[in-house]
């Protein structure tokens, strides 16, 4: 079949030739991040049927399916996340390589919290905090989350001067670390923030809730299960709008990689630094307390 479209003088460029800006390479990487991804959701999926299986301890009930509501979207996009780095280990257009694991990372940042949250879910669920083990997780989801969204900070600066050949604006650097920032600040100002105090119990007490046993039932049952969902929900639909727009990447053809327009450069370095801070930010939001 005779092609007439776009000329077909293709020459590969799987990031090994060290030049135009581009100092690392995303296709020779890919492999291992695929296996990596992989792996965790295979741990994560593990995890899901255990926690299917097992019945909650007496007064638990609750605790559980809200860390498999946080279980369930990180599983689907930690495998989405391993997928799309096997197709980029497979890529001969470095630029789109890059690209690709740009939303590749975003996704894996997120997730990985997630599923840390999720675990600190558990404890509670099958009494295993009597030597103080959420308040250790408590300070394990802060450490986590802030070197996920340092990780995704460095991502996006180091994805935009790749792609422009070093020559970025001072103003989108800038942009960059300024909101990554600010997202680090919000990380742990949700984390260290207070709980409201609980409202007056209501009449009647809902079914197995005491009077004395109200503002925990509150906290977890009503205040906490409501940023829970929230956290799902933005895991879910930031996984689902990065899962999309990296499969669309790989179908670009490659002679609209030759050049890209620095505008999309930023937007697409903003967006892959922005959804990814919301989930982690809603994750901190929702994890349980001491």
């Amino acid at each position: 079949m005779t092609f007439t479209g776009e000329p077909t003088n293709f020459t590969p460029d799987t990031c090994v030739l060290g030049t135009d800006g581009i100092d690392w390479s995303s296709i020779a990487s890919a492999e291992a991040m695929s296996a990596f991804c992989g792996i965790m959701a295979g741990f994560v999926l593990a995890g899901l049927v255990t926690v299917i299986g097992q019945k909650n301890a007496a007064g638990g009930d609750g605790h559980a399916s809200r860390g498999l509501k946080l279980f369930l979207p990180c599983f689907i996009g930690l495998a989405t996340a391993s997928y799309l780095y096997a197709l980029t280990s497979g890529e001969l257009v470095c630029t789109r390589a890059i690209t690709e694991q740009l939303f590749s990372g975003a996704i894996l940042a997120a997730d990985a919290l997630i599923v840390i949250v999720a675990l600190a879910w558990l404890l509670p669920a099958y009494e295993r905090n009597k030597h103080g083990e959420v308040r250790f997780f408590r300070g394990l989801i802060q450490v986590a989350a802030q070197f996920s969204m340092l990780m995704v900070i460095v991502s996006a600066d180091g994805f935009t001067n790749s792609v422009l050949e070093q020559h970025v604006a001072g103003w989108a650097t800038a942009l960059v670390y300024s909101v990554g920032a600010a997202f680090m600040v919000a990380i742990l100002f949700f984390w260290w923030k207070r709980l409201p105090p609980a409202p007056p119990p209501p009449t009647p007490l809902p079914n197995g809730v005491t009077a004395a046993g109200w503002p925990a039932h509150w906290r977890d049952e009503i205040h906490l299960n409501r940023r829970v969902q929230v956290a799902a929900r933005a895991a879910v639909a930031v996984g689902g709008l990065l899962a999309v727009a990296g499969g669309c990447v790989v179908g670009i053809a490659w002679y609209h990689w030759t050049s890209m327009s620095p505008w999309l450069v930023y937007t697409l370095a903003g967006v892959t630094l922005v959804l990814p801070g919301l989930v982690i930010t809603t994750a901190v939001r929702s994890a349980p307390r001491a």
